[in-house]
């Protein structure tokens, strides 16, 4: 980590530490430039800073996120590290007693019990890499606080960020108990790990939508309410104008919705802001369109027989194979927009009207146009080439 980013918790003495009276400071690039921003902090010159046994920094890479270290100031600098017994004089790098782990422990009860604990920042500073043991519903799951802290406006990256405490009960192995569903909560982690939302067969997308919910991993919410999107439709088969608006109205504008493969048939979609949905592979025939935009939605092969696209916004759209035989598309906008083609390319417009429609730049190579109307079309820089125009009237 650099040190650009290592924050250190500054105290003036061990004693300090325990009562948990110090200072949270930003490392500088350099020793020199750390000991003038804790002399800021603290408001007296700090000249060395040593580690809680006493050690002296020397090179401040060797500092950890969150390691706690202890001010040197002017008026500590002379005393011995250790305390002088002899003089009565106590340093503060001296360990308390209750802080001392050379204690003869050979008479310890271990504690199998439950237990409830306060998890504060420790004399050495937990870090974002420190492993951490979750008991979930009774499978334990080990992972890094980094991990964790992953999505930070999640719960658990507000339960396991080390500059807070957090109240839990733990188990006998000290793992922390959470009572939520192992099985739904294991994409979730997977997902914090490296941002891949993965679910095994038979994992029920609506389980771990509850989970992401409930632990606020909000990155991971909006993908999985597509799958169970999905999987609804997929039981359902078809759906109506309504439910499709409730999924419009559920779904971030800014990120493409998946209609792959959809059963639409005879659906009315006219007026409606579709812009950059994937339609690839559904099933359209006889919808109603018109009136809506379509910009840079993807129809590849899809079937719009005798689809209704009068006055429709038909710019930038990908369409290679679409099935438009019998559709009707008069008065559409079509035309090319800021260099990007609409591509009709290799589709069937058999019988299509495309009746005062702006076509300027579409790219109908190797599309069939046979018996399709083209009167008061603007076809100017049209793609063309071996294009089937047989009994088409036409006009540019």
């Amino acid at each position: 980590m650099s040190s650009l980013s290592v924050r250190l918790n500054v105290f003036t003495s061990v004693e300090d530490v325990a009562k948990q009276r110090g200072k949270v400071v930003l490392a500088g690039a350099t020793l020199a430039d750390t000991l003038l921003t804790a002399s800021e902090s603290l408001g007296e010159t700090v000249v060395a800073l040593r580690s809680s046994l006493g050690a002296l920094v020397t090179d401040i890479n060797v500092l950890r996120d969150w390691d706690v270290v202890i001010a040197v100031t002017e008026s500590t600098e002379k005393l011995p590290v250790n305390g002088d017994s002899t003089s009565g004089t106590s340093s503060p790098f001296a360990i308390p007693s209750h802080l001392n782990t050379a204690r003869d422990t050979s008479h310890d009860v271990p504690d199998f019990t439950l237990r409830k604990t306060t998890h504060v920042p420790s004399p050495d500073g937990p870090s974002r890499s420190d492993w951490v043991r979750l008991n979930m519903g009774g499978r334990v799951f080990a992972t890094t606080r980094a991990t964790l802290s992953s999505d930070p406006d999640s719960m658990l990256a507000r339960m396991f960020e080390p500059s807070e405490g957090w109240l839990s009960a733990t188990d006998a192995s000290g793992a922390f108990l959470i009572d939520r569903s192992p099985t739904y909560f294991e994409p979730l982690l997977n997902f914090l790990r490296h941002g891949k939302l993965i679910l095994n067969e038979g994992i029920s997308p609506q389980g771990v939508l509850e989970e992401a919910k409930f632990f606020g991993i909000s990155k991971a919410i909006e993908p999985l309410e597509a799958l169970v999107w999905d999987e609804e439709l997929s039981a359902s088969g078809h759906f109506t104008r309504k439910e499709f608006l409730h999924f419009l109205a559920s779904t971030s504008s800014a990120a493409p919705l998946r209609c792959q493969g959809l059963n639409l048939e005879g659906l009315n979609l006219s007026n409606l802001d579709l812009r950059n949905i994937n339609f690839k592979c559904a099933n359209l025939r006889h919808c109603n369109l018109s009136c809506s935009d379509l910009s840079h939605c993807v129809f590849e092969r899809a079937d719009l027989f005798q689809a209704n696209l009068n006055e429709a916004v038909i710019q930038c759209v990908h369409m290679p194979r679409v099935n438009l035989e019998g559709a009707t598309l008069k008065g559409c906008h079509m035309g090319e927009r800021l260099g990007v083609q609409t591509n009709l390319e290799g589709a069937n417009l058999k019988g299509a009207i495309f009746d005062n429609s702006q076509m300027n730049g579409v790219n109908l190579r190797l599309a069939s146009l046979r018996g399709s109307c083209l009167r008061s079309c603007n076809l100017r820089y049209a793609v063309m080439a071996c294009t089937d125009l047989e009994v088409c009237p036409q006009s540019t």
